[in-house]
């Protein structure tokens, strides 16, 4: 053993953990076959919840995106592990001291609670959504920021039970391999003068490969998870995709495993770059088997230096690559990971990589992709077929929080957007909104498709209540999908000075919905508007949006309470 890539703890401490480690004694690393890795943990196969604790700041966690029915969900499914991307840096207060939001540790806490009242691990992930911090990733800085972050989760967590477990870094990019093991041994370092207790999970420098797993140094802390992601072949997980680089906006239809009969043409804006060269080799023989290799290379490294290791991201776009192939990929790899017992948690739940048949998707009991959950070796519930049934009554769209399920998006960053701000009208929290450009919204999707038909007959309202100090103008409607068979027709209803007073006062706005008059439809994949058609159907509702008439940069208005009433 090289004592130079060592990391030592100085301190005297025994580490202890409640997390079970258990290291097999009898492996015989010298077997050709493909073996299990030497240590295993309590948990086996889990998914990312992502669309949760990934926002841009603390004041736009949508905490009820997940609630107590998702944990009892997955577990029904066999979840016994969850990885949660959290955005920290984005939720400090920066530079020097990067104090963590306390609301992000209060939603955090509340988190924590569903898992481990449902017995199920959970990895509180350390996931930038942008470059590391605003600064160069071999800046000193990231080391200090890593510091301060880490000493402050260790010291929040670390009376918490056995459930807990720590990710340093997602996909530390741009850090040498040395480098990115000295930081990230401080780093255990770091925590483990404050919590002996909890798991920590390592990465290898890039985007968590295997490569950089494989070449991190050899960290003295016996409770740690070496953890790596897998996308291979990425031209075909990735296909469709416009952030790669290159863009892979104008690859389709790539089958998995190889099939000459239906394998697309290359683009030609492809041909000379990286992806040119590994479609060429795609038809290869030992191309399935080069595949497990990785896998049997952290086995050995599991073996080698009797640590557990983990998969931390493994997924297939949705949106462009075909349907069975997906499946097949996944199932690939799934078994793959069981058969050397590597645990694993894909990616990811709710989203284009997820487990529902849309990026939308969230209806456990109807939109769940069967095939790809039974790929994944989990066991779906009866799925319900047809159209939902017609809305009978009223319900809470927001009261201190968003109600379950629904996803929240801010499309124009210039503008404030709080969901958390504590002048409320009723209870604890109320949506503040401000700094508005013309066009500026915020938009509210439905877990599902819904038939508001019937509340719209027996006379029902969009009810909230609102307060502003200054006048302003904005449009409150309610939208269509947009899909192969639907485009976004919208209803609104115009709010101005009249209906809700420039008085700093709370006002209780009621709109009916059928006095709300149908504006046409923006189609987004022909970057086309169309006038009103009278094509607007109350039975197929995916989203309320607020979207602000005209600039007003020095406006705010705060919303509370909003419902759907008779």
């Amino acid at each position: 053993m090289n004592m130079k890539n060592k990391f030592y703890f100085t301190s005297g401490i025994v580490i202890l953990t409640l997390l079970f480690i258990s290291c097999d004694t009898t492996s015989n690393s010298s077997s050709t076959t493909a073996q299990s890795v030497t240590c295993s943990v309590p948990f086996s196969r889990g998914v990312n919840f992502t669309q949760w604790f990934d926002s841009f700041s603390a004041q736009r966690i949508n905490f009820d995106r997940f609630g107590e029915q998702d944990f009892k969900d997955i577990k029904n499914l066999g979840v016994d592990i969850i990885r949660l991307p959290i955005n920290i840096p984005d939720m400090t207060s920066g530079p020097p001291d990067y104090i963590i939001s306390p609301l992000l540790l209060k939603l955090l806490d509340r988190a924590v609670d569903l898992a481990e009242e449902h017995q199920i691990y959970i990895i509180l992930d350390n996931h930038p959504r942008h470059d590391f911090y605003g600064v160069r990733p071999t800046d000193e800085r990231t080391r200090e920021i890593l510091v301060k972050i880490w000493s402050q989760m260790a010291q929040h967590f670390k009376d918490r039970g056995q459930y807990i477990l720590y990710e340093i870094l997602n996909e530390p990019k741009g850090l040498a391999a040395n480098r990115w093991g000295r930081i990230q041994g401080e780093v255990i370092e770091t925590i483990r003068r404050i919590d002996t207790k909890h798991t920590i999970v390592v990465s290898g420098g890039g985007s968590d490969s295997i490569e950089g797993l494989l070449s991190l140094p050899e960290y003295a802390d016996r409770s740690i998870i070496y953890t790596f992601h897998y996308y291979d072949p990425f031209f075909f997980t990735h296909q469709g995709a416009a952030w790669t680089s290159p863009s892979l906006a104008s690859l389709t239809g790539v089958p998995f495993p190889y099939d000459s009969k239906r394998m697309p043409s290359i683009p030609f804006a492809l041909r000379w770059t990286w992806v040119g060269s590994v479609f060429k080799d795609y038809s290869n023989e030992d191309a399935l088997s080069s595949l497990v290799k990785p896998f049997d290379q952290v086995a050995a490294f599991s073996r080698k230096r009797r640590v557990p290791v983990f998969c931390g991201e493994f997924g297939v776009l949705m949106t462009y690559s075909p349907a069975e192939d997906r499946v097949r990929w996944y199932k690939f790899v799934r078994d793959a990971l069981d058969q050397r017992k590597i645990a694993w948690t894909s990616w990811d739940y709710y989203g284009e990589f997820g487990l529902f048949n849309t990026p939308d998707g969230g209806d456990f009991d109807a939109d769940l992709n069967v095939d790809l959950v039974r790929a994944l070796g989990f066991t779906p519930p009866p799925q319900r077929t047809g159209p939902p049934e017609p809305l009978k009554s009223g319900f809470t769209i927001y009261d201190d929080y968003f109600s379950r399920g629904y996803r929240v998006t801010h499309w124009t960053p210039e503008s404030t957007f709080d969901m958390y701000d504590t002048d409320a009208a009723t209870g604890e929290y109320a949506i503040r909104w401000g700094n508005l450009s013309k066009y500026d919204m915020y938009q509210v999707r439905f877990k599902r498709n819904e038939d508001f038909s019937s509340l719209v007959q027996s006379g029902y309202c969009l009810e909230f209540k609102a307060r502003t100090e200054k006048p302003l103008h904005f449009t409150v409607r309610f939208a269509n999908p947009e899909n192969a068979s639907s485009s976004p027709w919208r209803v609104q209803y115009a709010i101005d000075e009249k209906s809700l007073p420039p008085d700093g006062k709370w006002h209780t706005i009621r709109i009916p919905l059928s006095e709300m008059r149908e504006a046409g439809a923006w189609v987004n994949a022909t970057q086309k508007w169309f006038e009103p058609q009278g094509k607007f159907s109350w039975h197929q509702v995916h989203d309320l949006t607020f979207s602000a008439d005209s600039d007003c940069k020095d406006c705010t208005v705060w919303f509370d309470d909003i419902k759907i009433v008779r």
